[in-house]
């Protein structure tokens, strides 16, 4: 039973691999008034801007062994958003554009040239949709890992009736959570980012055209998304959004693949890395 929200999922902590490969180029940039930490795996293959899910930093070392692999493919760099990791903190609450322009900002400073390929967990989806929106030439093409579908966070806010009560503490917890995305400073939010402000930014934005796009989703279950206390009703808003996902990814390209994993866990980048390695080096293939 789906009883965790998705975003809740990305605060669970994981183990931080050994570092064995050093970046070429790390460091503080400045991006406005406050500094990105951005490190990079240069060499003279094509360049991947490796983004994470929600909540979570490039800096945390999960991804080092997955780098070791891509590199005979691409030179990789991988970056802390405003507040997580050893990134500065910036102006708050924000929206998925300015983490794009941010990012823009951030590569120029550090003389990290376009074009890219990107690839990200979850809640990058968003970002790196921003990013192709705004600068779409400097896009060659993306790879998302197990990521909600565009309107997930605007979809649980919405769904429930503005006077709805339970007696029910489970679910009025539920609720009150679900609720928190209408406050971009909702204390437990470890990005105080406003999504509802962000999906009005990206409801009418580019698709990413005829780039390739590749979709690694974890094992389908059949599962629903709610547990059984949510009212039906409510429940199902959610469960047509999520039953669309499938559709939604295929819809962003006309060179989308959408690919299902073996493991049921949400970081596949940690518990199915070499499909989620193999799918990003085929990003260059498909442009071939």
């Amino acid at each position: 039973m789906k009883n965790l929200l998705l975003f809740v999922v990305l605060f669970v902590s994981t183990s931080v691999q050994a570092e064995s490969i050093s970046p070429t180029k790390s460091g503080l940039y400045d991006v406005g008034g406050f500094k990105l930490y951005l490190a990079c795996y240069q060499n003279n293959k094509p360049t991947l801007i490796l983004e994470q899910g929600f909540g979570r930093w490039g800096s945390d070392g999960i991804w080092q062994k997955n780098i070791e692999k891509l590199q005979n493919h691409y030179s990789v760099c991988l970056y802390d958003r405003a507040g997580l990791g050893k990134s500065e903190k910036g102006p708050e609450p924000f929206t998925v554009n300015d983490t794009a322009n941010w990012l823009h900002t951030l590569l120029q400073k550090a003389e990290i040239n376009p074009p890219f390929y990107f690839a990200g967990g979850s809640y990058a989806l968003y970002i790196i949709k921003a990013y192709n929106n705004l600068y779409p030439d400097n896009v060659l093409g993306a790879m998302f890992i197990d990521p909600p579908q565009f309107g997930y966070f605007y979809t649980m806010a919405t769904r429930w009736p503005k006077n709805f009560t339970t007696k029910d503490k489970t679910l009025q917890r539920q609720f009150d959570f679900e609720q928190s995305i209408h406050d971009p400073m909702f204390e437990r939010a470890p990005e105080k980012v406003d999504h509802l402000a962000s999906y009005q930014l990206l409801k009418k934005a580019r698709s990413f055209g005829s780039k390739p796009i590749i979709t690694v989703r974890k094992k389908l279950t059949t599962e629903r998304y709610d547990p059984e206390n949510v009212p039906l009703a409510i429940a199902t808003k959610m469960n047509k959004f999520d039953a669309n996902a499938e559709n939604y990814f295929y819809s962003l390209s006309t060179q989308s693949k959408v690919i299902y994993s073996m493991s049921d866990k949400h970081h596949l980048h940690i518990t199915d890395p070499d499909l989620v390695v193999s799918s990003i080096i085929e990003l260059q293939k498909s442009n071939h």
